[in-house]
């Protein structure tokens, strides 16, 4: 049996279709379709209920689904088992919501393949709820997310890289007001509830009694930081340890007298094959974090 097939029977599994599995590899519809009938051969089960108009996996799929990823996790750990002590090697896949993919990460990353060479990542990116449910899953080895407002489940551990603090970002030249009172005379745009996040800013604005005219919601950082540029309104934001956070020029203020930070850290399984890897990027974010902050002058708190 070929680890191709699994991989190929995992992909529909996750992207909901043969079609979109397709895509997603490389292949044709007709070569998907054709791995999974000699899958089912080689097990001598059907895999997928096919009197539906698109197939779905059936019971026996989902029996296998679980074992599979496991196998294919174990494979892809092989070059890593078999490698020096201080030089990993393999491949392994971890998900970034997009304020770190565009934040700390790349600079970890370079410092991650300077230090690893052989050592393989492939980066997918998402909302922290989704994410840390593909790590649940098995799809993904592990999330750069912000800190989950409720409990993991006991299988899940979360362990914390650095903090960015909330502020108040506002058109230039609204320097000399207060947070309160840029919150409350101007429309709010809003980072999304639907992220941590935006949870979090919810939370603080609630705790502080801060009553806002929101005008709008979105989850991209760049959206919300061009729109307040352009003078639509204010926000309040985790703010990055880069050198240019925004991508447009603002007026940076912070937010309330006792700073609220915003937790960045990891999510993985309990026990993962990929425990060495998962712990030389959290090393390389916390490095590239404290350095970034250096340069940029923003008070990025670090986690042991």
């Amino acid at each position: 049996m070929s680890i191709r097939l699994l991989k190929t029977f995992i992909a529909i599994a996750s992207e909901g279709s043969f079609a979109a599995a397709a895509d997603k590899l490389g292949l044709t519809q007709s070569a998907v379709s054709l791995q999974m009938k000699a899958l089912e051969e080689e097990f001598r089960t059907e895999l997928f209920d096919r009197t539906l108009r698109r197939p779905t996996i059936n019971a026996s799929g989902r029996e296998l689904l679980a074992r599979a990823s496991e196998v294919v996790r174990l494979y892809d750990q092989l070059p890593e088992a078999v490698s020096e002590p201080n030089d990993l090697a393999g491949s392994f896949t971890f998900g970034a919501v997009n304020t770190i993919m565009a934040g700390v990460l790349p600079g970890a990353l370079r410092r991650l393949r300077n230090a690893h060479p052989r050592l393989r990542a492939r980066v997918v990116s998402g909302l922290s709820a989704e994410l840390v449910h593909m790590v649940d899953r098995g799809e993904i080895d592990a999330a750069l997310v912000s800190e989950p407002p409720a409990k993991l489940d006991p299988d899940l551990v979360w362990t914390g890289l650095y903090g960015e603090p909330l502020v108040v970002i506002a058109p230039k030249g609204c320097e000399a007001k207060t947070d309160v009172q840029l919150l409350k005379e101007l429309p709010f745009i809003r980072f999304s509830r639907s992220a941590w996040a935006g949870r979090l800013i919810h939370k603080a604005l609630r705790q502080r009694q801060i009553k806002v005219n929101q005008s709008m919601e979105t989850d991209s950082l760049e959206a919300i930081a061009l729109m307040v540029s352009r003078g639509l309104g204010v926000s309040v934001v985790p703010l990055r340890p880069i050198a240019d956070p925004f991508p447009a020029p603002l007026a940076v203020i912070p937010f309330g007298k006792n700073t609220v930070l915003r937790s960045v850290g990891m999510v993985s399984r309990v026990g993962s094959v990929h425990g060495k890897a998962q712990d030389v990027l959290a090393e390389m974010i916390r490095l590239t974090a404290a350095e970034y902050a250096r340069e940029s002058g923003v008070q990025a708190t670090g986690f042991a």
